[in-house]
């Protein structure tokens, strides 16, 4: 085992076969973590999206054709400029979503949040919130694709649950490390 400092300047130890440091130039390394966040952000609107069409009852969304509006969603929610059926949609799709990002974020950060309640509010919590999670894969599953047919279904919610669930933390350690190295 050998030394190797993290992003945030701490020691960790890290086996000797494996490199602390990529020795790209650091434009590079922001780049391609600036690539991560973008295709993290686009996962997480389609995310959304599907999850509104349940809501909804609209169809399979265009993936092809990212909507970007959706990101202007929770300051029209705050400030009043939604239907009730747009409200109701946004506040599912969002709520999802944000349980979903908490798991990634950290599963443990949530559970201690949650059981200051008591253990029975934390039970029901983490088996509500696991309900959620599956029940966002089978909206992207059920409402977005790749191509037709069952595969095109299953690539699409594998392949976008993996992006929304990796490249936002990816993307923001890549940037943080290329600052950190400029």
């Amino acid at each position: 085992m050998r030394e190797r400092h993290t992003v945030n300047g701490s020691v960790g130890m890290m086996s000797a076969g494996r490199r602390g440091s990529s020795g790209h130039h650091p434009m590079v390394v922001f780049v391609v973590g600036v690539g991560f966040l973008v295709l993290f952000t686009v996962g997480f609107m389609t995310q959304i999206q599907t999850n509104e069409a349940f809501v909804q009852q609209s169809g399979s969304i265009a993936v092809y054709k990212p909507n970007w509006a959706i990101l202007m969603q929770l300051p029209n929610l705050v400030m009043g400029n939604l239907s009730a059926g747009e409200a109701a949609s946004t506040i599912f799709g969002y709520g999802i979503e944000l349980i979903y990002l908490g798991f990634i974020v950290g599963y443990g950060l949530l559970e201690d949040a949650v059981s200051a309640s008591g253990q029975v509010m934390a039970r029901i919590f983490v088996t509500g919130a696991w309900g959620i999670v599956i029940f966002n894969l089978w909206t992207d599953y059920t409402y977005g694709t790749f191509g037709g047919g069952f595969w095109g279904h299953v690539g699409f919610a594998a392949a976008t649950s993996f992006i929304v669930g990796f490249f936002g933390t990816i993307g923001v350690y890549l940037v943080r490390a290329a600052w950190r190295r400029a």
